[in-house]
């Protein structure tokens, strides 16, 4: 009684044929056929832009405890980082100065003297000095 009742339940059942490989084919010959033009939506690759790479130099910046708590608490809320939130801050200073340099003004050359300047005020290296023990020598 059960398998009769499965049997008629299972020739009621319709699975429908999902041939989408050839709906999708029947689409496309009826564009070629009809000569439209297709309109591709999306990102063409050959009109991308090349980007221009801009070389980044690290530099160790000291806050007060309170404003870099600031910064991040803002780098926080933006969902960003902290050199992202003070290089957005600088920019606009850094834009309207470079706008208004005098003229003859050479960025290069000031820079180099900079770091010609304060060249050793970086981090130091601290060679060690290894001696020689006095008693090793003697026990030969």
């Amino acid at each position: 009684m059960m398998k009769e009742k499965f049997k008629n339940e299972a020739k009621e059942i319709k699975i429908p044929k999902k041939n989408f490989k050839n709906k999708i084919d029947n689409i496309i010959e009826k564009k070629l056929e009809s000569k439209e033009e297709i309109q591709v939506t999306g990102l063409n690759l050959f009109e991308m832009k090349e980007k221009e790479e801009v070389k980044k130099s690290a530099m160790t910046i000291y806050f007060d405890e309170v404003d870099l708590k600031l910064l991040k608490a803002i780098s926080k809320l933006k969902n960003t980082t902290v050199n992202k939130t003070v290089m957005n801050i600088l920019e606009a200073t850094i834009n309207t100065t470079k706008s208004n340099f005098p003229e003859g003004f050479d960025i290069d050359e000031l820079a180099n003297g900079y770091d010609e300047k304060n060249k050793s005020k970086g981090r130091k290296t601290i060679k060690k000095r290894i001696r020689k023990d006095k008693n090793v020598e003697g026990c030969e």
